[in-house]
């Protein structure tokens, strides 16, 4: 089981705005600011400088430019705490509180900062409980106990996404929404729940970045869905000759995503060459592309195993451009193609792949 680790609040990408900033303002009064301290305004994306001043008798003011609203930090020298605050690129703020209790200082005259220390407030108890549901798991060596644990962590998850979906529907033209779909969705069951999330979003809010994010990976998400037209692509053969998808139209075809390298994949093909000896006269072929970087490697592996089919490769190992084409995370990976062009099935181990061919080859 891999490491579970779990990290919401984080700021991911600024937003995307049309209209141009007339510039923002922060003015600030922390009561026992060291005279002279400079005090910056950070990007929360890439950490870059916006602006900065050196404090006077605890008072600062800043000023600048942001091309599009986000997540900002406004840091101290000397403090690892930071005050974290969401601005539009025309925010006019204030600041105030203690230089010994920056967490606690108070921001003031952004309904978009509002609404980001709302969703702070709802979510941050949410996120204590579920990482420290994960800590547990990653500690624990009994399995049954593991179990147990797990299904803590699972209701902890289950109230993270209720909270997301009850935000978006209070909030659903704020900037600050987009962000807590995109900061949240991994921990929903699946692209489904995510865009049924994403439809609440109000136009304003589809237009910045963080949402943009969300529909762009909703997109990517179904490149190679069943159901889908599967995406042309074209490659070298073992004897460096271009093979394209496009020339196994009228068929069936499995093109079957391995390494020589993969022992999961190794010990799949004998299933694969099965089928492939059951099916090739009822118009199914295999199409094997391999995410090798050894050629020789490869067409040992070939050899050794009895694919008597055709396979295809750039030798780039996960860098493999039809992998990457389709967004493929691990091998063995398969995509059943119809005559048509279209993807009727996905990832077929085992007996699966042999049910499927018998019913589909009738």
């Amino acid at each position: 089981m891999k490491k579970i680790w779990i990290a919401i609040l984080c700021p991911l990408v600024g937003l995307a705005q049309a209209n141009k900033p007339e510039g923002f303002q922060i003015s600030g009064k922390l009561e026992g600011l060291k005279e002279g301290s400079e005090v910056a305004l950070m990007n929360g994306t890439d950490g870059k400088k916006i602006a900065s001043v050196a404090a006077k008798q605890g008072l600062f003011t800043l000023k600048g430019k942001l091309t599009a609203p986000g997540i900002c930090q406004i840091t101290f020298p000397g403090k690892s705490d930071n005050i974290d605050l969401f601005m539009n690129p025309n925010d006019k703020v204030t600041v105030s509180g203690k230089a010994s209790d920056i967490n606690n200082a108070t921001v003031k005259g952004s309904w978009v900062q509002d609404d980001y220390a709302e969703f702070k407030q709802r979510f941050n108890p949410l996120k204590d409980h579920l990482n420290g549901a994960a800590m547990k798991i990653d500690a624990e060596k009994d399995p049954s106990r593991r179990d147990s644990l797990m299904g803590l962590f699972n209701r902890y998850k289950n109230e993270v996404v209720a909270a997301t979906a009850r935000f978006i529907q209070d909030k659903p033209a704020s900037p600050v929404s987009g962000f807590v779909l995109l900061v949240t969705a991994p921990l929903m069951s699946g692209i489904s729940e995510i865009e049924a999330n994403y439809g609440q979003l109000k136009a304003g809010a589809r237009t910045t970045a963080y949402a943009q994010q969300i529909e762009k990976n909703i997109e990517l998400s179904r490149v190679g869905a069943v159901g889908s037209k599967a995406l042309v692509f074209t490659q070298k053969d073992t004897a460096n000759k271009p093979v394209s998808l496009t020339s196994f139209k009228g068929k069936y075809v499995l093109v079957d995503f391995w390494a020589s390298w993969c022992r999961p994949c190794r010990n799949e093909n004998p299933n694969v060459v099965k089928a492939f000896h059951e099916f090739k006269d009822k118009n199914f072929t295999v199409l094997g592309v391999s995410l090798d970087q050894n050629k020789e490697s490869w067409i040992q592996a070939i050899r050794a195993d009895g694919l008597t089919w055709t396979h295809v490769s750039d030798l780039q190992y996960w860098n493999n451009e039809v992998a990457r084409m389709y967004n493929i995370q691990g091998i063995p990976a398969n995509m059943l193609i119809d005559p048509d062009g279209k993807i009727i099935a996905r990832d077929l181990r085992e007996e699966a792949l042999q049910e499927t061919l018998r019913k589909v080859l009738k």
